[in-house]
C-alpha cells in the first residue's frame, strides 16, 4: 500500500486536528487585519532623531502579543520580547523588501540572535507556533561542529498588512553601537599575495569611507549591525583580502559588507566610485551544460535581452520578475532530492507544510524555463547537487568559472592598463571615467571564455 493511503495513528490524527484548529485561528486572525497598498508606508525622518530605523509590521501590536502570550512572565521579559521581535522582524522584512538584490546566488546571514535577547529560542518557538514565523531552510554547519542552522522569514500574509519605519533617537543609536562587536583579529589578508591580489590590495589602500555620509545614513538597524564592523576594519586598514580555496572567489572587507558600503567608498578621499553588474552572469557560465545547439543559441539571445530572467522563461504573464529571479537560485543550486540531506521524513513534511519550500521540478523558474529549454532543464534536474558535508560541488565549480573570468582574467587586463577595478563576484567597482573601458574588457573576456556576450548594467 502507498504511504499516502496507510492507516493513521491516533497521535497523527490528533496532530492533524490540532494543526487544523491552529490554521483556522490563523486565517481568522489574518482576515481581521486589512491589507495595505503599497506595503511600505511612506514616511519622512522626523527632526532630532538619528538615521537608524527598524521596520515594523503596522498590522501587529507587538506589546499586545507579549501580554497575550506571556501573561505570567515579568515585565522585563515581555519588554525583551518586544525588543527582540522588533529587531528580528526588521532584519527579515529588509530581506523581503529588497527587490533590487542583484547578487547571483543565495545569501544566508548568520544572525547572532543571542545578542538581541538570550531568550531568542523560546521566542522563536512561540512565534512559529502561532504562525508568525516561517521556516525557510535548515542546514548544518561544518562537519566538526555538527550544528543545525535555520533560515527564517516573515509570512507574506503578514507583510501584506503593511510595514512602517520607526526611527531611533541619537541616544538609542549609541546604545546599538555599544552592543556591536567589532572583530579584533589581525588582518586576514593572505601573507603571500599573487600579482593580481597585490593589485587589488594597492587599490583598496587608496579608498576611504565618506565619514559624513556614513554618519548621516538612513539605514535599517540590522544592516547597520553588519555595516558598522566593516567600516571600522576598513578604517583600520584591515583588508581581509584572500581567495577562497574551494570556489576561487575573492573575499575582502568590502565584499563582506552590505552593498551600501560600496556607495560610501571614495577613491583618494574624494572621488565616488561606480558599480557595474553582469546580468545573469551564472547562466553564461552554464552554457557549457547545454547539449542542444539550438537551445544554446536561443539562450545567448535571451542573455542580452532587456531582462534575461523574463526572456529565459518566455515572458510569462502574471509572474513577477523578482519571484523568477529568486527561484532561479534554486534552479542552479537547489537540492534535487525529495528532502534535504540528514532530515527525517517528519522534519521534511513539517517544513514543507509551513513554508515556501518546494521540490526542485516544482520550482517557479524551472517550470517556466523548461517549456522553452526542455533539454537544458532536464540536464540540470539530473545533477547530483550535494557533495560531502552538504557542500554543493557544482555551485563551487560555477563560482570558480566566474572568478576565473571576473577576478583573474579581467583583473590582469585592467592591471596591465592601470585601470581602477575591484571585482564584486559578478560585478565590479571602478571610476566613472573608466567604466566604459572596463565594460569593454569584460565583454571581450566573456566572449573568449564562454563564447557569449554579457549584458552589463550600472547599479
Amino acid at each position: 500500500m502507498d504511504d499516502d493511503r496507510r492507516t493513521w495513528t491516533d497521535a497523527e490524527k490528533k496532530l492533524l486536528k490540532d494543526s487544523l484548529v491552529q490554521f483556522r485561528e490563523w486565517k481568522k486572525f489574518i482576515g481581521s487585519i486589512p491589507d495595505q497598498t503599497p506595503v511600505l508606508k511612506t514616511s519622512i525622518r522626523p527632526d532630532g532623531v538619528s538615521g537608524l530605523f527598524f521596520y515594523r509590521l503596522s498590522g501587529l501590536n507587538y506589546e499586545q502579543l507579549a501580554e497575550r502570550w506571556f501573561k505570567d512572565r515579568k515585565t522585563d521579559f515581555k519588554r525583551g520580547f518586544v525588543e527582540y521581535l522588533s529587531q528580528l522582524y526588521s532584519i527579515l522584512i529588509t530581506a523581503e523588501l529588497d527587490e533590487n538584490e542583484d547578487d547571483d546566488g543565495t545569501r544566508v546571514y548568520s544572525l547572532d540572535l543571542k545578542k538581541i535577547n538570550r531568550n531568542y529560542s523560546e521566542f522563536n518557538d512561540v512565534l512559529f507556533q502561532h504562525g508568525l514565523l516561517d521556516l525557510l531552510d535548515t542546514h548544518e554547519g561544518r562537519k566538526k561542529r555538527k550544528k543545525k542552522f535555520r533560515k527564517d522569514g516573515v509570512p507574506k500574509e503578514l507583510l501584506n498588512k503593511g510595514v512602517e519605519r520607526v526611527f531611533l533617537s541619537d541616544a538609542e543609536k549609541l546604545e546599538v553601537i555599544k552592543s556591536i562587536r567589532v572583530s579584533t583579529k589581525r588582518d586576514q589578508t593572505s601573507r603571500k599575495l599573487t600579482t593580481v591580489l597585490r593589485y587589488y590590495a594597492d587599490q583598496l589602500k587608496r579608498t576611504t569611507i565618506a565619514r559624513k555620509d556614513f554618519d548621516d545614513l538612513e539605514i535599517e538597524v540590522g544592516q547597520f549591525r553588519e555595516l558598522y564592523p566593516r567600516v571600522v576594519r576598513h578604517q583600520q586598514g584591515k583588508l581581509d583580502l584572500k581567495i577562497g580555496p574551494k570556489e576561487g572567489r575573492l573575499y575582502s572587507t568590502y565584499l563582506y559588507a552590505p552593498k551600501i558600503f560600496r556607495r560610501l567608498l571614495r577613491w583618494n578621499k574624494k572621488h565616488p566610485m561606480v558599480e557595474g553588474d553582469v546580468a545573469a552572469s551564472h547562466f553564461h557560465l552554464l552554457l557549457g551544460e547545454m547539449t542542444d545547439a539550438n537551445e544554446r543559441q536561443e539562450m545567448m539571445k535571451d542573455l542580452v535581452s532587456s531582462d534575461p530572467y523574463l526572456a529565459m522563461c518566455g515572458d510569462p504573464k502574471g509572474v513577477l520578475r523578482a519571484d523568477l529571479k529568486g527561484s532561479s537560485h534554486q534552479f542552479k543550486y537547489g537540492s534535487r532530492a525529495t528532502k534535504y540531506p540528514r532530515m527525517t521524513d517528519a522534519e521534511w513534511w513539517e517544513m514543507r507544510r509551513r513554508k515556501r519550500t518546494i521540490l526542485y521540478r516544482d520550482g517557479l523558474f524551472f517550470r517556466h524555463l523548461s517549456m522553452k529549454y526542455p533539454r537544458f532543464a532536464d540536464t540540470m534536474a539530473k545533477k547530483r547537487i550535494f557533495g560531502p558535508n552538504q557542500k554543493s560541488l557544482f555551485a563551487c565549480e560555477i563560482m570558480r568559472r566566474e572568478s576565473e573570468v571576473m577576478v583573474q582574467k579581467v583583473g590582469r587586463r585592467c592591471m596591465k592598463e592601470k585601470l581602477v577595478y575591484l571585482p564584486i563576484h559578478d560585478g565590479f567597482l571602478t571610476l566613472p571615467g573608466q567604466y566604459d573601458r572596463v565594460c569593454q574588457i569584460i565583454t571581450e573576456t566573456f566572449l573568449l571564455a564562454v563564447g557569449s556576450v554579457p549584458k552589463i548594467k550600472p547599479k
